[in-house]
């Protein structure tokens, strides 16, 4: 399975905008919060930062699918789509 991490962010975004955000990403499976492998000590992720999981996706298809979600908040979002082969976390706030 492909792990991805995933960081919007919006143009002139107004406050409620990045709520609208998170809950259209994590009802796509988009997660705010990590997981580590070797612990399982759950991490909340940045704001504007998702993990992602996928047994058919690549980084591109992954990086459309979050920008057919984040266009329709507002337009021309800045993506970031990475394949994890590995994570360091370091000062993330544990959950």
């Amino acid at each position: 399975m492909a792990r991805f991490t995933v960081r919007v962010e919006l143009r002139d975004p107004h406050e409620s905008d990045y709520l609208e955000l998170h809950k259209a990403m994590e009802l796509r499976g988009f997660s705010r919060t990590l997981t580590t492998n070797t612990s399982g000590i759950v991490y909340q992720l940045p704001l504007g930062e998702y993990a992602y999981e996928s047994e058919t996706m690549d980084n591109v298809a992954v990086g459309k699918l979050v920008e057919a979600i984040a266009e329709k908040i507002r337009t021309n979002p800045m993506i970031l789509v990475t394949q994890s082969a590995g994570r360091y976390v370091l000062n993330l706030t544990r959950i």
